[in-house]
């Protein structure tokens, strides 16, 4: 760990980068944590994975790369969604606590890597419980005017190919979808987290869009239907006109990505005993294809066999009837 003492200029953001590994339970993480120059914890990532090559990635890796390699290996769905999701519960719980929220702050600010290994330890292994845990950290400390560099690159559009800009990888795809609202028994979007199941709608947008909502048969004479989707990612930056980004998956290797202007809107969490799921339809839809082909080999199987099951039962008739005769 690195020891090295540094004076934060007035107004730069810290940032904590971490990994941990718990080999026992074969648990391997990554975290990164943005304290603000008004000494709060402004945001932070969190991926827990079965995948030993998370922790190959070093603490010494520039934080916004550090970043969205976090934010990559959640979209593509490689990683554990209880642990991740209880680990960045009890990050979301520190802010809360204003004594536990300054000492770490102060920990960070004085470069006391001793004092906040220790939190951030204890924090995390009261989830993974390993006394045998191995956790590294770093703290690096850039200029808003950085941040606001990333966050203008970020948001330009990528020169990819058709399929690029909206495939992490050959086998995910995001599309743009928004959230069902419930202004009297929603949950309101600054509580939503990760591991979250909230009811959305696909947006058709592009033939893609409506290639998925086809697919999964969403449309009927009132419209698109509604369907549950698992929060696995949520940025939101501090900032009454900064957006919220919201990544959700709907089945495996298919998420939805929702951008929420407004912070003060409730949305409708997935109740099993009122809300149709996507389960079936998925099934019905992903083996289409294999079903129609297959269905007339097993059409025709059948028929084989009823043929062949009543040649067999004519024949013992005939022979039955045959046995009687001449017993006579």
């Amino acid at each position: 760990m690195d020891s090295e003492i540094s004076v934060q200029s007035e107004g730069n953001i810290l940032i904590v980068k971490g990994r941990f590994k718990s080999t026992s339970m074969n648990l391997y993480g990554l975290f990164l944590l943005s304290f603000n120059a008004m000494k709060k914890l402004d945001s932070h990532q969190v991926i827990v994975s079965s995948y030993s090559d998370m922790y190959e990635l070093d603490p010494n890796t520039p934080w916004h790369k550090f970043e969205e390699y976090i934010v990559d290996r959640k979209w593509k769905g490689n990683f554990n969604n209880s642990m991740t999701a209880s680990i960045m519960e009890a990050f979301n719980k520190i802010s809360d606590d204003v004594r536990n929220m300054k000492i770490l702050y102060d920990n960070v600010y004085n470069y006391d890597y001793d004092q906040m290994d220790l939190i951030l330890y204890d924090l995390i292994n009261r989830i993974i419980h390993d006394k045998n845990l191995v956790m590294e950290s770093l703290i690096q400390e850039i200029s808003l005017q950085e941040l606001q560099s990333v966050k203008e690159d970020r948001s330009k559009p990528q020169n990819q190919d058709d399929e690029g800009a909206q495939k992490k990888d050959n086998h995910s795809v995001i599309l743009q979808v928004k959230p069902v609202l419930a202004p009297l028994n929603g949950k309101p979007i600054y509580e939503l987290r990760i591991g979250d199941k909230i009811m959305v709608k696909i947006i058709p947008t592009s033939n893609k869009e409506n290639y998925y909502i086809d697919l999964y048969n969403l449309k009927d004479d009132r419209g698109i239907k509604t369907i549950p989707a698992t929060v696995i990612d949520i940025k939101s930056s501090a900032g009454k006109n900064n957006p919220i980004e919201i990544l959700a998956e709907l089945m495996p290797g298919v998420y939805g990505l929702c951008i929420e202007d407004e912070k003060l809107i409730k949305l409708k969490i997935y109740d099993p005993r009122t809300d149709s799921g996507i389960n079936e339809k998925e099934k019905t839809a992903s083996r289409k294809d294999n079903t129609v082909s297959n269905s007339n080999a097993e059409t025709a199987g059948s028929g084989k066999s009823i043929m062949i099951m009543g040649a067999l039962f004519v024949v013992i008739l005939f022979l039955f009837i045959l046995l009687i005769m001449l017993s006579w």
